[in-house]
Order: structure tokens, then C-alpha cells, then sequence
């Protein structure tokens, strides 16, 4: 029998946690970092791990099976000060008054922090890339276009260790590798890493023996099927306590933790019940979790999200279908957790069993917005633009949000370098440049648009080059293939495959506003240029402004099935893809494969504040409203049902997103309701696979509901959705996050 009764206190807790600061980790690290001066910087990192590991507060949360904790506190979030400092100074008593993701902070606790100022400030990495951006790049932020955000300011994280390995191994084994390293190694850059290795992952045993973990817990590799689940935790918090750079993300769970829970279960170690049990503490527990981020960058990802990615079922290198036992327990296991971590995802294909389509619907239909449903053939096929062959492809799992990566084989950042707002630049060439013709217009805009992204690239390079020193992670680094072996960090090109990809925000205002011109100004005649530019200028408030936004409403909207749009947004993703070809990052030649760009529409919620910074725009939308998300419609566009959205998207280069192509939905609860409706629902997830679609994810909630929950936030604790590539607690979002999901289309079947 499951302990239901455990499960709902824990979760119960878990609903009631508050978002606080902890300073323990900045000040163990600022007194490591005080001690290690002059020392090569990976030795400096390593030791202020190791002393965290060793000084900071653990603690065992009340009934769960699975412990350790990530801060002092549940769901305190630690200052990580070698990133970024100043801005932590800055806002320390604005963080509980916040309109979303805020946080409590105790005076005593803003003192302590306070002392550590004179040491970081000037010498952490936004310092660096501050110093070294060029004017180009900083006037292109100013302007709007560009935003830097969490890779000026943090670690990197987007990556996938390679579980099996560390299970397998145990931290205790992978100190033996970085030994035996040591005994033929001549390089001096090598020396220290493997002697920066042993620091840390011998720290990391200490850790699990101040948790009081069993005897020889992780000396060697997982004994049991509990003691892989709770080694996966235990991983993740470790990586996170390294560096703050989320979307540290879990892979194909399913598959590496079955073979345990196939040993347990015929061997009598444990009951069906009691693995499921232990899966959804698991679960709970990774929602103890928290990071604080500057609230200029808060603005882009509401909801205190983390974006751990778990993943389930697929298809298996040797072309066979992965879904098993495990599967079926995680969509039980998160009907049980209902909160926002982990970022749970369902992967299907051709011969993936209806009964795990129709679970995962079923699930979905409860309204929290979980599983994400990834489509192999399509995802299988981006992958395969890169050099990354069949077999590699068909292991492919998302990371973050929508990005997919090869599990254990990936460097940092499948996606989410520098963000580009599509719909500014636009709106600089529309008011800055005469027009005759559609094809001026749009050659301004290719035009314009590689001048940005040429400015992004470079923007990426300065950031990764800083990060190389500053985020030198050599516990990551080592549960990842070929980083070992080669005594380099993923920074340094540990890797075995690195493709980056930039946050591409607004190609459906962009397209649908290109085809409002080339419909009502070039080819209809039915308003000048001028007319069109003066009513924008004046968000449509001037003489004939109400008339001609009508116009620009009615025109041809993506979303809708209408080849007129659909072609002209699609031509704007080409224009973007046309640019990757031979663009190289700061690894290219130091070792992984790859090292290369590709597109990516996982841009979190910075379609909000992306927007915040676009007048009017041809589309009909207002000045400051929220820009489309992903890949899609614009809010309110898609006017013909769900069917005309999927046709629309199918019409996108979606074989060729390798960095994730987000589809977001949203359905009335009652157009899903009862069996018949449910299984329409989960033939129309699975027509996807004929539709090119390269993911979908789904709010199964209605307007009034949504309305009401912002009105009276108490009322609706509880209440999860779909928000961008993640999920979060409606109540703690930002009010124009809110409004942006409340305005999505709401669709039936």
C-alpha cells in the first residue's frame, strides 16, 4: 500500500514552502575564495565546493523518502557571489516586494551579505563580460533588441549528466578514474583538473555522510533501486550547488533507473507501491529547490522556475520503444506531486503503446499542465542536421524547457544564449527605412536581422569566454562523457557534442506583420505606408487609427490554416536559419564535435518583457502587449481552432529547430471531459507525428478560472499551469504573465 497519507504531507508542506534567502553558500565560498588566492582558478572552485559541502546546514525533510538539501532552508535560494554581486546588494530590500518570484530576507541575513560586497564587487563574471562588451553590443540592449540575462550573470547549467555512468560508477569510482589520470598526466592544466575532481567528488561523499546516508552510499556505484533514485537527487542538488545555472535536467530516467527496478521487484526488495512511492518523493523534494535571480532577469522567467527536464518513454538507439514500467509510474508519480518540478516530458513515435498516449492525456486533462509531448520523427530529424547520426538521435531527451540534447554527451546551453526580439527589430527597420515594395521590406529585414544576430554571436562569444574562468565546474564537467578523459571542463570543450542556440522571441508578430503590410499596404492599396507608420507611432489612437487597426486585425493571421500567413512566418524562421551555416562558438576546435549554432523558439516568458519594449505593430497589437511565445500564434490570432494551429505550425522548418520548437495550447476543461473526448484529445496529441509538430504542451483550464485566481490569488494556492517550456503556480507570477495566459486562445475539440 502507498502511504498516501505520507505523500500528502509532504506535499502539503511543499505547497506551503517560502521563497527565502541563504547566505551560507556566498560566505563559505568568499572565505574559500580568500584562502586560494593565486591558485589556478579550477582548484579555487573545487575547494570552495568541498568546504560548502562540508560546512553548510543539512537537514532531513520530515517524512520523505528521499533527503538532502540544497540550502539552509526548504526552498531557500543561495547567493552565488562569483557570478554576479552587485545587483544582489542593489535589490536586498526590494525582494519581498516584488510582483513575482519575491523573496523573504531577514535584516540579519541582508548584513551578512552586505560584508561580503567589498570582496566581489569588480571581480565576479558579469564584472568581466561588462568590461569587455563591445559598444556595438551594449547599444543593441539598449535599443531593445538584445538582452544578455542569465548568461552575463550566472553558470551555464543546460545540461544532462550521463546517470548510468555516475550510477554505475559512484562518486567513489570516478575519484579512482581521476587518480589513476594522474599517474601518466603531464600536463599541468590536466593535473589540476583531476586533482580538482578528487576535491570535489570527495567532498561530495562527506556531504552524503553528514545526511547520514547508508554506509558506503555512493562509494561505489547504487545498490538498490532506492539508492538510484535518491543518488539522481543527491547528483542534482550537487551540480546546483556548484554553479547556478539551471536546467540541470535528468534525461531518459526511465531507462537507467528501470534495470534497478527490475533487480528489486524479482528479487522482493521492494513492491510496485513502494517504487512508486519512492518516485514521487523524489519528485516532491526536487520542488525544495530554489534560485533568486536579479529582477531584471526575473522579468523573463516567472515563476521561481527551474527547469529540470525528466523524460519518459521513446524510441531506443537500436530503434525499439523504451516505454516500461517506469514510465507509467512517473505520470502517477506527478498525478500525485502536482507541482511545478520536475519539468516532466513524455516522448512518443510511431510505435509507442496508445495506453502511455493516453495516460499522459489523461494526466494533462487535469489541468497542471504536465507531461510535454515531444514527437521522435521530428526531433530524431533536427538532431540529424547537426553531425549527430540515427542511433546518437534516437537518444535524444529535452533539457530545460524544449531544448533537446544527448544525454551525458552535451556541453552547456542546447539553448538560451543571448535573446533576440524579433519584433524590435523589425519595428527599427519598418520607422527607419522608405519602402516601395514588399521585397525591400524584406530585404531590410534580413538585412537587419544579421546585424543583430552577428552582435548576438558575439555577445555569446565574450559571455562563454568568461564563463570558461568563472563557472569552472569540474564536478558537472565529470559526469559528462569525454571530459575525463580529456582533463577538461565542458567550458574548456570537455564535451563530446556542443551546439549552442540563441532565445529567438517574436517570429509570429514579425510574420503576421509582414504579411498586414504586404496585404493592405502593397498589394491592396487600402492604406499608404505613412498612414500605417503614423498610426502605430500613436498605438492607434489618432484620426483613423481605430480603422486602420481593424484592417491590420482582419488581415491574413498565423494560426489559422491560411498558406498567406503561415508561408510569410515561416520565411521569417528561414531568414534566421539562413544565418547559422559556419557560425562557430568559443569551443570550436578544443574537441566536441559540433560547436555550432542552431535555432531554438525556448524563450521562457520573455515574450512578456521582450514586449514591454515594441510600440504597435502592423498585427493590430498594442504598444507594450505581450509578443507571441515560441513558436505560437499571437495572442488571440488563432481563430479557427486547434486543428488550423497544428496545420499552421506543420507549415514551419520544424526539422530543422534542434534547439526546441515550442507549440504551446490551451483547452476548456469541458471540451475534454469523459472518455470519448479523452481519447479525441490523445489522437490529436498523436497526429502530431504527421504534422511535422516538434512538441506541444497543453493548459487545460478555462478563462473564468483564470480571471478569478488573479482576482483572488488566496483562493487558488494550488493552482499550476502551463506557462512557457516549464510550469509554475499561477499566483506566482508577475500580473502581465498572468494576463498573457489568460489572453491565449482557448480551444475545444
Amino acid at each position: 500500500m502507498i502511504d498516501i497519507s505520507r505523500i500528502n504531507r509532504l506535499q502539503t508542506r511543499m505547497n506551503a514552502r517560502k521563497p527565502t534567502i541563504c547566505p551560507e553558500r556566498a560566505e563559505i565560498y568568499t572565505a574559500s575564495y580568500k584562502q586560494t588566492e593565486g591558485q589556478p582558478i579550477i582548484l579555487r572552485r573545487a575547494k570552495a565546493f568541498a568546504a560548502t559541502l562540508d560546512q553548510m546546514k543539512v537537514y532531513a525533510e520530515p517524512d520523505s523518502l528521499i533527503i538532502g538539501n540544497y540550502a539552509s532552508a526548504n526552498f531557500a535560494a543561495p547567493i552565488f557571489p562569483e557570478y554576479s554581486y552587485q545587483w544582489v546588494i542593489d535589490e536586498l530590500d526590494d525582494f519581498e516586494h516584488r510582483r513575482g518570484d519575491y523573496f523573504f530576507i531577514s535584516d540579519d541575513n541582508k548584513e551578512r551579505l552586505r560584508k561580503l560586497a567589498e570582496y566581489w564587487i569588480g571581480r565576479t563574471h558579469q564584472d568581466e563580460v561588462n568590461n569587455k562588451m563591445t559598444p556595438a553590443n551594449i547599444l543593441a540592449q539598449a535599443e531593445g533588441v538584445l538582452h544578455r540575462g542569465g548568461i552575463s550573470m550566472s553558470g551555464h547549467g543546460h545540461i544532462i549528466p550521463n546517470h548510468e555512468f555516475v550510477l554505475e560508477k559512484g562518486f567513489g569510482g570516478i575519484i579512482n578514474i581521476a587518480k589513476e589520470k594522474l599517474l601518466t598526466e603531464n600536463d599541468e592544466a590536466k593535473i589540476n583538473y583531476y586533482n580538482a575532481a578528487i576535491l570535489a567528488f570527495e567532498g561530495a561523499l562527506r556531504y552524503c555522510k553528514r545526511l547520514g546516508l547508508p554506509e558506503g552510499f555512493m562509494e561505489n556505484g547504487a545498490r538498490s533501486f532506492r539508492e538510484a533514485v535518491q543518488t539522481v537527487y543527491i547528483l542534482h542538488l550537487l551540480i546546483m550547488i556548484e554553479s547556478n545555472g539551471h536546467s540541470v535536467s535528468f534525461g531518459r530516467f526511465d531507462q537507467y533507473i528501470e534495470p534497478y527496478y527490475q533487480h528489486d521487484i524479482s528479487t522482493g526488495i521492494i513492491s510496485d507501491d513502494y517504487a512508486l512511492e519512492i518516485i514521487t518523493h523524489f519528485f516532491i523534494m526536487l520542488n525544495s529547490l530554489n534560485k533568486v535571480r536579479p529582477w531584471g532577469h526575473t522579468k523573463y522567467s516567472n515563476g521561481y522556475p527551474l527547469y529540470s527536464n525528466l523524460t519518459v518513454g521513446g524510441m531506443k538507439p537500436d530503434g525499439t520503444d523504451g516505454t516500461n514500467d517506469i514510465s507509467y509510474m512517473c505520470i502517477k508519480a506527478m498525478d500525485f506531486s502536482k507541482l511545478p518540478e520536475p519539468n516532466f516530458s513524455v516522448r512518443f513515435w510511431e510505435h509507442s503503446p496508445h495506453e502511455l498516449i493516453l495516460e499522459s492525456a489523461r494526466l494533462i486533462r487535469k489541468g497542471f499542465g504536465m507531461p510535454s509531448m515531444f514527437c521522435d520523427e521530428v526531433c530524431i530529424a533536427a538532431l540529424k542536421t547537426l553531425d549527430i547520426g540515427e542511433h546518437t538521435a534516437r537518444d535524444y531527451s529535452p533539457s530545460g524547457c524544449v531544448e533537446i540534447a544527448i544525454p551525458g554527451k552535451w556541453g552547456h546551453r542546447a539553448t538560451g544564449m543571448t535573446y533576440i526580439n524579433f519584433a524590435r527589430v523589425f519595428e527599427i527597420i519598418l520607422h527607419n527605412g522608405e519602402y516601395n515594395t514588399y521585397d525591400e521590406l524584406w530585404q531590410a529585414w534580413k538585412s537587419s536581422l544579421r546585424h543583430y544576430f552577428d552582435l548576438a554571436v558575439e555577445s555569446d562569444f565574450i559571455c562563454d569566454s568568461s564563463l570558461k574562468y568563472h563557472d569552472a565546474d569540474v564536478f558537472a564537467s565529470s559526469t559528462i562523457d569525454c571530459c575525463l578523459e580529456r582533463g577538461l571542463t565542458l567550458h574548456e570543450g570537455g564535451a563530446m557534442y556542443d551546439y549552442i542556440s540563441q532565445s529567438n522571441i517574436g517570429m509570429s508578430v514579425v510574420g503576421d506583420s509582414l504579411a498586414a503590410v504586404k496585404k493592405l499596404v502593397f498589394e491592396d492599396a487600402a492604406i499608404t505606408m505613412d498612414e500605417l507608420k503614423t498610426a502605430l507611432k500613436n498605438n492607434f489612437e489618432c484620426r483613423d487609427g481605430q480603422r486602420i487597426r481593424k484592417m491590420c486585425q482582419n488581415a491574413p493571421k498565423f494560426g489559422n490554416d491560411d498558406d498567406y500567413a503561415d508561408y510569410i512566418v515561416a520565411d521569417v524562421f528561414e531568414s534566421y536559419l539562413e544565418l547559422l551555416p559556419g557560425r562557430k562558438n568559443e569551443r570550436f576546435g578544443k574537441g566536441p564535435i559540433g560547436c555550432g549554432y542552431t535555432m531554438s523558439t525556448s524563450n521562457i516568458t520573455s515574450y512578456v518583457p521582450c514586449g514591454f519594449n515594441v510600440g504597435a505593430t502592423p498585427d493590430g497589437r498594442l504598444a507594450g502587449k505581450p509578443l507571441n511565445e515560441g513558436a505560437s500564434p499571437c495572442l488571440g490570432a488563432d481563430r479557427e481552432g486547434p486543428t488550423a494551429v497544428i496545420n499552421s505550425v506543420s507549415k514551419l522548418p520544424n526539422e530543422k529547430m534542434a534547439g526546441g520548437q515550442l507549440l504551446n495550447m490551451r483547452f476548456s476543461p469541458a471540451s475534454l471531459s469523459g472518455e470519448t473526448n479523452l481519447e479525441k484529445f490523445a489522437n490529436f496529441i498523436k497526429a502530431g507525428r504527421h504534422k511535422n509538430i516538434f512538441h506541444n504542451q497543453f493548459n487545460i483550464i478555462d478563462s473564468e478560472t483564470l480571471i478569478k485566481a488573479k482576482e483572488n490569488p488566496e483562493d487558488y494556492p494550488n493552482l499550476m499551469v502551463r506557462v512557457a517550456g516549464y510550469c509554475a503556480l499561477f499566483t506566482t507570477l508577475a500580473p502581465e504573465a498572468q494576463d498573457a495566459i489568460i489572453e491565449r486562445t482557448e480551444l475545444g475539440l
